[in-house]
């Protein structure tokens, strides 16, 4: 297998991410820029999606799955209409502060990201009891609304990346507030689909997205089963609406790569499955 990397292609000139600088996903992108890569910052993953999908020679770099939440829906559907290849993995430790500018207790409105609002619900519902929770497009633009709403002293707080929340200890009321201490969010780096592309499973994964060609008991477990006699390990299986056929499903996998990686996908030609590959790839240290 390959060993994780620290860089990306030397050809990935511009890498779109969310912004502004500071988000999560912008220190995700930082683990892939090169010394000539320009970041450029985007407001939502819809838009970071698009505008990479635009050009060739550019990726995006956008959340996946958070080790709390789970699965960012939209980015998963987005990889599929948008065309886009999956490149390589990076896992980031996600830290949270609140800040505010009276005790919690008296906090009638909080900023946050509905990401990271997910991933603090608990410490909220303990804590942030009286206050209505503002969503906001990042972690940062939360950052910088609470500092702009200081102008009207209002009582007011945000949840915050701890690297931003160092920036004003003095409104500090909390650190570390997501529920679970080992948070983590899986970021990948993605470019639009070359119609050359192969993909190569010497790398750790590979990801694929599944439609049943038919609606029957069983083809759930014929999928299972193929991955089953070829000793294939799936790291995730997730369901999601067809958004062709009202309550007809289909299902994102990732699985790690062995030598029988090309054989059972070869089988699951053979049965009432259309699958098209997201991309092999392996995780940026």
């Amino acid at each position: 297998m390959h060993q994780p990397t620290t860089a990306i292609h030397p050809t990935y000139r511009e890498i779109y991410t969310l912004g502004p600088a500071g988000t999560f996903s912008d220190e995700a992108a930082q683990k892939v820029a090169g010394p000539d890569s320009k970041i450029i910052y985007t407001r939502t993953f819809s838009e970071t999606l698009f505008k990479a999908s635009q050009q060739p020679q550019a990726v995006a770099v956008v959340p996946i799955e958070n080790s709390v939440a789970g699965i960012v829906d939209q980015v998963q559907d987005l990889l599929l209409t948008e065309d886009m290849i999956i490149w390589a993995e990076i896992n980031l430790p996600v830290r949270y502060a609140l800040i505010a500018n009276v005790p919690m207790d008296q906090v009638k409105t909080h900023f946050a990201h509905p990401q990271a609002n997910g991933q603090t619900a608990s410490f909220a519902a303990h804590h942030l009891s009286e206050s209505l929770v503002e969503f906001t497009h990042s972690n940062v633009e939360s950052g910088v609304l609470f500092l702009q709403a200081l102008e009207k002293d209002d009582p007011v707080a945000a949840v915050v990346p701890m690297s931003y929340a160092e920036n004003h200890p003095e409104y500090v009321k909390a650190e570390d507030i997501q529920d679970y201490k080992n948070n983590t969010t899986r970021f990948l780096v993605v470019q639009k689909r070359n119609e050359a592309y192969a993909p190569d499973f010497s790398y750790q994964k590979t990801s694929i997205f599944v439609e049943f060609e038919e609606d029957r008991a069983g083809l759930l477990y014929e999928l299972l089963s193929i991955f089953n006699q070829h000793n294939i390990n799936l790291c995730r299986l997730e369901s999601r609406p067809s958004k062709r056929i009202p309550w007809f499903y289909v299902f994102y996998v990732d699985f790690t790569n062995n030598k029988q990686t090309q054989m059972c996908l070869q089988a699951l030609d053979q049965v009432s499955v259309k699958y098209t590959m997201l991309g092999s790839y392996s995780l940026i240290a």
